[in-house]
């Protein structure tokens, strides 16, 4: 073999070394990648673990209690007056004088106004002196008719002029006694709507006059609930004028006729007034208790959370928040009845609402008791 044969044949051995040797490094490259994508693709659940579980949300909460319940109607009322009266003249005439002030608590009975009765005076003043004339013509044909001096006639047109003239006076009398105007009753003048010697006409309105002293309440009540009012039921009413005060009263009246329009019936109660606080006018929310359940289920109001077509609240069962919904009955100072929907121990949540839903898990911190009414 020549010196360039066997150059030759060393090129090509070195040049084979070398494809051998880079092809076995592609091969241990490519089973290292292959090796480490399984642990990438291990790894990767690792990344998207779920996040660690939410602290308990701090809420407040409060045991459902027991206590009887009043079946209520409950109405908007309107206060009026025991008695009531427009105090107007029933003759025309000058005022000449005003025996109140405008606001006065005065008696039955009390002079308010007098009119000019100079006129009304001479009129009865006339009459007196007709009548003692006719009657001493009427006594002198009696005792003429004894010495058959006149006839029964003479003596009967006597008499007769005598009781006409009488008449007369009393006539006068009750036109004069018109001239001053009295108070028909007990109670407070309002504000004067006439000044000294104004001329008034019959019917014109001079001062009001209201008997408050007791006050009378009327509302009414649905149809269906006809069976259940009596006369001498009690009756709470509350006015916007005293939020922290409630009034008693008690029926003395029912309308018996039902209003055919609204299908209602009108009530009446009757309440003391002596210290004036009410006013007629006043309107005053009434509350009449028509029956009573026993061992009957409340919560405060503040768990109770409205929906559209239900009433739902959260309870706490095993330190997690359910959501519970429940049917209310009546009311009751800061409480409200549950008639389906909850038991007796129950825990209820009354504020933090906001912050869970159902299933959250919440740390209790019992409500103050002194946030919520007592219920009676």
């Amino acid at each position: 073999m020549t010196e360039k044969n066997q150059n030759r044949t060393e090129k090509r051995t070195i040049a084979y070394k070398l494809t051998a040797i880079i092809g076995a490094m592609l091969l241990i490259i490519g089973a290292g990648v292959f090796m480490y994508e399984p642990q990438l693709m291990a790894s990767e659940p690792e990344k998207q673990a779920s996040p660690p579980a939410m602290p308990p949300m701090p809420v407040e909460t409060a045991e459902v209690r027991i206590a009887d319940s009043a079946e209520l109607i409950s109405a908007v009322g309107t206060l009026r007056s025991d008695e009531s009266v427009v105090i107007s003249a029933e003759i025309a005439g000058r005022v000449t004088k005003i025996g109140f002030s405008e606001g006065e608590q005065i008696d039955q009975n009390k002079v308010l106004i007098k009119l000019d009765s100079n006129v009304l005076q001479a009129e009865l003043d006339q009459t007196l002196a007709n009548r003692d004339l006719s009657l001493s013509t009427y006594e002198r044909t009696e005792n003429l008719l004894k010495d058959n001096a006149v006839s029964k006639q003479e003596r009967d047109e006597a008499y007769a002029k005598y009781k006409l003239d009488e008449a007369r006076v009393r006539l006068a009398q009750a036109q004069l006694a018109k001239t001053t105007i009295k108070a028909p009753f007990s109670g407070t003048l309002g504000l004067r709507q006439v000044s000294l010697g104004d001329y008034i006409q019959p019917g014109q309105t001079l001062v009001n006059l209201e008997a408050i002293k007791q006050l009378k309440v009327e509302f009414s009540i649905p149809e269906k609930s006809i069976a259940s009012v009596k006369v001498g039921q009690k009756i709470n009413l509350t006015s916007d004028a005293y939020p922290d005060k409630t009034f008693s009263s008690s029926i003395y009246a029912i309308n018996p006729k039902v209003d055919p329009i609204s299908r209602s019936l009108v009530v009446r109660g009757r309440l003391d007034n002596s210290s004036r606080a009410l006013l007629p006018g006043q309107f005053v929310k009434v509350q009449l208790q028509i029956a009573n359940r026993a061992n009957a289920l409340f919560i405060p109001e503040q768990a109770l959370i409205p929906q559209p077509n239900t009433k739902l609240v959260f309870t706490v069962v095993d330190g997690k928040a359910q959501m519970v919904p429940v049917e209310t009955g009546t009311r009751m100072k800061g409480w409200v009845e549950i008639t389906n929907g909850l038991n007796k121990g129950d825990i209820v949540v009354t504020g933090g609402h906001q912050k869970i839903g159902p299933g959250s898990p919440v740390h209790v911190i019992p409500a103050d008791p002194a946030l919520f009414a007592q219920v009676n």
